[in-house]
């Protein structure tokens, strides 16, 4: 006889399989930016990596806790993909893309 699994445990497991993936691929993304931005700021400047900081994320499948967002030694950096803020449009299922764009210029 097998196990089934019940429906609240397969929509957990979904939520916290998209989590993992959206934090993997926002990472990914930072570093990307980071690796960018410092090839662009070579030119006269020393500036490098300086480690990470942490970030939390609430998005309608639930909170994203410990992203990772790259940093420089210079405080220059500003990642393009998050807004500043550790939470993003919290609660907002469907903002329209003016929003986003506002928030993401505002820094919010």
């Amino acid at each position: 006889m097998s196990k089934s699994i019940s429906n609240v445990d397969w929509a957990n497991q979904l939520e916290s399989a998209i989590r993992q993936f959206v934090k993997e691929k926002l990472e990914l993304i930072m570093q990307e930016e980071m690796k960018s931005f410092l090839e662009m700021e070579q030119a006269g400047r020393s500036n490098m990596r300086n480690g990470y900081y942490q970030r939390n994320l609430d998005k309608q499948y639930g909170r994203i806790e410990g992203l990772l967002v790259p940093r420089d030694r210079n405080g220059n950096f500003k990642r393009s993909c998050l807004p500043l803020t550790n939470v993003i449009l919290a609660g907002l299922r469907k903002p329209s893309s003016r929003c986003i764009k506002v928030a993401c210029v505002r820094g919010k």
